[in-house]
């Protein structure tokens, strides 16, 4: 299956999420997924950091094939430093910065200076061929702007699945649609096939600290330096989630989106017609007059983490 993905990872700057390394380094370890290229958005993280990160991961684990291209780093609106500063918080906190084991909070930078990354996203995408599954793990604004500005690059796209929304029945939202409501917005209206895994069922995964050390103790003998390196960046992200969310441990977010396209039993799904609301901005909401999409609605959270410790370490952990 060819992939581009369409991401925001943070692994190794303090305070910033890894579910976006976790789900890179299933799809670039699984014998079913070839990535075509890896691109970057703000969110999570500025799109000049989450190439950075990304680069650092495919250095770690020897993937050479696929492109790396820096995406936007501002949403539709160009409105981002309310959320900028709101993600970018917790890696300011002295308290955060010793459980990734610096001394004070680095340097964080946003866009850097030159063209529009539009272009090169576009032709990255025409490259890619007929038949590519575009994987949207961040906000979806990379995706939005080539609908809006070059649509034929998208010729070849056979299917979008993407991370984002909250249906619960309360005013939160989730990041990837809140952060550019007005790009969720022109995705979900695109007409483009769309598979759709909300938060809603994306905060039922869980990776715990016991779980983790059984995957680690059998992956020390077979992947020591696998072990070692997704250890490094891993590890202070599930103490740091594990202090500070309702989780005992981490959710595994952008996992369930791989992980659907090619282990298809490890999900249910159902088709739904959804909408996102005007207030809160990005809130996702079923519609009978919504679109249609293919919506994940559940997931098997023990056969996701042996599926994941399998394709990246080369272990069976039990549950």
């Amino acid at each position: 299956m060819k992939v581009v993905i369409d991401c925001d990872p943070g692994n190794g700057i303090p305070g910033a999420n890894v579910d976006d390394a976790i789900a890179l380094a299933f799809a670039l370890r699984h014998p079913e997924i070839e990535v075509e290229s890896i691109w970057t958005v703000f969110g999570n993280t500025s799109a000049a950091e989450g190439r950075d990160a990304a680069a650092r991961l495919l250095r770690e684990l020897g993937a050479r094939g696929p492109r790396l291209l820096q995406g936007a780093d501002t949403p539709l609106s160009g409105e981002r430093a309310a959320w900028r500063s709101r993600l970018d918080a917790p890696g300011r906190s002295p308290e955060v910065c010793r459980r990734w084991g610096v001394a004070e909070p680095p340097h964080r930078y946003g866009a850097e200076a030159g063209e529009d990354p539009l272009p090169a996203l576009a032709a990255d995408l025409l490259a890619a061929g007929d038949g590519v599954t575009l994987v949207c793990l961040g906000p979806l604004t990379n995706l939005a702007r080539l609908l809006r500005h070059a649509p034929a690059a998208l010729a070849g796209v056979e299917r979008v699945c993407l991370m984002g929304g909250f249906l619960a029945r309360n005013e939160d939202v989730d990041t990837n649609f809140a952060v550019d409501p007005h790009a969720a917005r022109a995705v979900l209206r695109s007409g483009l096939p769309l598979t759709v895994v909300p938060l809603d069922v994306t905060r039922t995964t869980e990776l715990s600290w016991e779980r983790w050390t059984r995957i680690s103790a059998e992956a020390r003998a077979r992947s020591p330096e696998d072990l070692a390196s997704i250890g490094r960046w891993l590890e202070p992200w599930l103490a740091h989630s594990s202090a500070t969310r309702p989780v005992n441990g981490m959710w595994l977010h952008d996992l369930v989106v791989l992980a659907a396209l090619v282990e298809p039993g490890l999900v249910a799904r159902a088709r739904r017609r959804v909408r996102t609301a005007e207030r809160p901005p990005g809130k996702l909401l079923r519609d009978p007059e919504g679109t249609e999409v293919d919506m994940v609605t559940a997931v098997d959270n023990d056969r996701l983490v042996e599926a994941w410790a399998e394709a990246v370490l080369g272990v069976r952990s039990g549950a």
